[in-house]
């Protein structure tokens, strides 16, 4: 699959950058424009060369077509774990993963936000994680902490023994806000009974 998806990339970069260089050298007029009409009065002409720019055509289309089946089949297994039970294939999202990560990080306390990216492949599951700390925290610390408890949680949910990679990046440390204290109300000094009359008739 990887020479496939190699042969099919180096073919359409050449036919890109053969058209861009086309486009490129018409803008700057570097082909004479008698030239470009000879060259489609000959292939008009040459019914054996028409035949062959139009298979070119189809195959270029095909490959095209192909090409972008493949891709989405691609990105869709790699968003998608699945596996099978007694009762039939049972498939999961990655974003429902990465929704339950989400949850995980707002646990620690050390974590302001945490956000992140699965990716399942043959060799397991990638867990790309981008964390916001906030600055009281011992990063080294919450970021093995943050590894040992996502990978434990989800192989705990999953049920499989995969490898699980989770790469951590710190993308920002916020210092934590002050707490403003509510201030007391005043309190009220006025003696009690203050305003009763004690003087005897």
């Amino acid at each position: 699959m990887k020479i496939l998806s190699r042969i099919s990339m180096l073919f359409f970069l050449v036919i890109f950058v053969s058209v861009g260089l086309l486009l490129i050298a018409v803008a700057l007029r570097l082909i004479p424009s008698e030239s470009i009409l000879n060259a489609l009065d000959y292939i008009y002409a040459a019914r054996d060369l028409r035949v062959g720019i139009f298979t070119i055509g189809v195959v270029v289309i095909f490959i095209s077509i192909a090409t972008y089946q493949f891709t989405a089949v691609r990105i869709q297994r790699q968003k998608n774990i699945a596996f099978d039970n007694p009762d039939g294939q049972v498939s999961i999202s990655l974003s429902a993963i990465e929704e339950f990560i989400r949850r995980i990080g707002f646990s620690i306390p050390e974590v302001k936000d945490l956000k992140s990216d699965c990716i399942a492949t043959k060799k397991g599951i990638d867990i790309s994680t981008k964390v916001v700390f906030w600055s009281d925290a011992n990063i080294p610390e919450v970021t093995e902490r943050i590894q040992s408890l996502i990978k434990g949680k989800v192989q705990e949910m999953l049920g499989v023994d995969e490898p699980i990679i989770i790469k951590v990046h710190v993308t920002k440390i916020v210092a934590r806000e002050e707490m403003k204290q509510p201030k007391k109300e005043k309190e009220d000094v006025s003696m009690p009974f203050s305003g009763m009359d004690y003087r005897s008739d």
